[in-house]
């Protein structure tokens, strides 16, 4: 399901509508803001049969209305070129501005069947749009439960910045460790450009030429991903930590640097600050957040700060 952010809640009925709205609106303009699109959001709820108005108005509807946002921002069919989503929260008369990139959110919906398609009525099952019968669907031979575990652990890579062996089902492992399979993703690395790394944790593709990549890490391209590699540091160094503490390393940042993060430079900017930058930690798969403990994944380690050995010259 999609949800709320990386690890968090599932997506509920009015979160989907509107994200659906706002798909559809967003593709009016390549540029918009987080007032407009609210506009333009609830004058098409008002028309739609079946679907309840939607109004800004209210902390709970703004609420859903960020969180398919940001979902859209995860996706990148969005990008905030000034101020930040998560301030339209408290304020409906936030000033946020996107670049909207029409061509993703056509692609959003992706479906071996298309939903026009399908027979029956509306309460067709949605599992009906993913059934690709070269799998085999409930009975599949050893052929076919090969290919769907290539094509799954090769798209996953293709995909995701990092996939970890412990996230696979144990058929996509064992395909994953298999000398076949190994081969495979190795092929199918080299013909797409990549370089594949190999960890005993999991493998990667690495996009040195940037040409297939839509979002950077690290990047000085906004607060939060300045923060994301500075708490990541001290995950790898010291953590698991209580998520508390990052906020509390969040303050820190704020304070040590009035001038900069002005929009979280507020009641309640350090923990905001901090859940953004663990966002960013989880999309790029470096951190994940259980329960109130945060820890670094793996990957995260390739970022650790060096800092050399210690001076022991006389002065």
């Amino acid at each position: 399901p999609a949800r709320r952010r990386p690890g968090g809640p599932p997506f509920d009925r009015r979160r989907y509508t509107l994200l659906c709205l706002c798909a559809a609106e967003l593709l009016a303009a390549p540029v918009t803001t987080i007032g407009m699109l609210a506009g333009r959001v609830a004058r098409a709820a008002a028309v739609e049969p079946g679907v309840p108005p939607f109004d800004p108005v209210s902390a709970d509807e703004r609420a859903a209305f960020v969180d398919a946002l940001k979902l859209l921002e995860r996706h990148g069919a969005i990008t905030p070129t000034d101020g930040t989503t998560d301030a339209y929260l408290g304020d409906e008369d936030a000033k946020v501005l996107y670049r909207v990139d029409t061509t993703r959110v056509i692609r959003l919906l992706a479906a071996p069947v298309p939903p026009s398609s399908l027979p029956g009525t509306p309460a067709t099952p949605a599992a009906a749009l993913t059934v690709e019968a070269r799998y085999g669907g409930d009975e599949p031979t050893e052929t076919q439960r090969a290919l769907w575990a290539r094509h799954s652990v090769i798209r996953r890579l293709l995909d995701e910045p990092v996939v970890y062996r412990d996230e696979l089902t144990p058929a996509q492992a064992a395909y994953a460790a298999s000398l076949t399979g190994r081969r495979m993703i190795r092929r199918a690395a080299e013909e797409a450009g990549f370089v594949l790394e190999e960890r005993a944790e999991g493998l990667l593709l690495v996009d040195t030429e940037a040409t297939a990549t839509d979002t950077r890490f690290p990047d000085d391209g906004g607060p939060a991903k300045v923060a994301a590699l500075l708490l990541l540091d001290l995950l790898v160094t010291a953590g698991p930590l209580p998520a508390g503490r990052l906020d509390e390393e969040a303050a820190g940042l704020l304070r040590r640097f009035p001038q900069w993060a002005r929009s979280y430079q507020s009641d309640g900017g350090a923990p905001r600050l901090a859940a953004d930058a663990l966002e960013v930690l989880g999309m790029f798969g470096l951190a994940r957040r259980t329960g109130d403990r945060v820890a670094a994944l793996p990957a995260g380690a390739r970022y650790r700060v060096d800092r050399g050995p210690a001076d022991t010259e006389d002065a």
